[in-house]
């Protein structure tokens, strides 16, 4: 999980957080790679106090009924899976992340950040 843990994806998802901010989640839990990696303890220490609650998705489960639930409280939640990024040129990237919240196929975007003056931003989003 280490190469995940940037302040490159904190800002990603910090965005991300913001996008997804009208769907109101309680909680977002976090994973990394294609087989779903958990972030360390420092890493989802960074978004303390923020709204909404980040989590490791090992804080997760995911019954039958199709919705991603805390494990401690029993809310439910968003999984957002940072899959893969690639650098195309220094300092521009390209991340593959997926939603829980979307159908299957339908469910991961291409996000290409770049960062101007120390500021990651989001250049384009598309479906992956």
């Amino acid at each position: 999980a280490a190469g995940f843990e940037s302040d490159m994806t904190e800002n990603l998802l910090r965005k991300i957080f913001a996008e997804n901010a009208a769907s109101n989640p309680a909680v977002c839990f976090l994973a990394f790679g294609e087989d779903r990696t958990a972030p360390d303890n420092a890493f989802i220490a960074r978004f303390a106090g923020g709204r909404p609650a980040v989590r490791s998705f090992q804080s997760s489960v995911t019954p039958p009924i199709g919705k991603i639930l805390e494990t401690a409280s029993g809310k439910p939640g968003l999984l957002i899976q940072i899959v893969s990024f690639k650098e195309l040129i220094s300092g521009t990237f390209d991340v593959v992340v997926a939603f829980s919240n979307l159908p299957p196929g339908h469910d991961r975007f291409i996000y290409r950040i770049a960062n101007i003056g120390g500021d990651w931003i989001i250049r384009s989003r598309k479906p992956a």
